[in-house]
């Protein structure tokens, strides 16, 4: 099946502020509120996903479940002036399937999706099968956002 990329911009979530300026070191109110809205959504979005399709998720290489607080961290969404930002896969799956790279997932998975950070830590990317079930709950429940398609690039 054909891999479609949905790109998520924090723009969505904060309305009033410009969400090229987020850096997780900053201590401005404006900015720690926006990301404080960005870590909230993010952890609503995921249970919720996670819920509705029976789903866990995993690091790309290892069985170990990781923590909706793990993908809804500062760590892994916003940049850093300081540290930069490092830029990670996740995959969100029924079961835990171990594969070799990104671009084994792109050609061996059926179902599930692949979620990445931006490298600028201005929002978060989605993976999945296009037309799927997730890609349509995706489309439905994010339906006020504006969207974007992103190609897939197996890094």
């Amino acid at each position: 099946m054909k891999k479609v990329g949905i790109g998520i911009d924090y723009s969505n979530i904060c309305k009033d502020y410009n969400t090229s300026y987020l850096d997780r070191d900053n201590t401005d109110p404006a900015t720690k509120k926006c990301m404080k809205q960005v870590l909230a959504w993010t952890q609503d979005f995921l249970s919720e996903l996670l819920e509705s399709f029976g789903y866990q998720i995993h690091h790309l290489h290892s069985s170990t479940s990781v923590k909706v607080e793990d993908v809804a961290s500062k760590r892994f969404l916003f940049y850093s002036l300081e540290k930069e930002i490092t830029l990670q896969s996740y995959i969100i799956q029924k079961e835990y399937v171990e594969y070799e790279s990104l671009a084994a997932w792109e050609t061996e998975n059926s179902g599930g999706i692949l979620i990445q950070n931006d490298e600028d830590g201005e929002g978060i990317y989605l993976y999945l099968d296009e037309n799927s079930s997730e890609h349509q709950w995706i489309l439905d429940k994010l339906q006020d956002f504006s969207l974007d398609e992103v190609p897939f690039h197996a890094k």
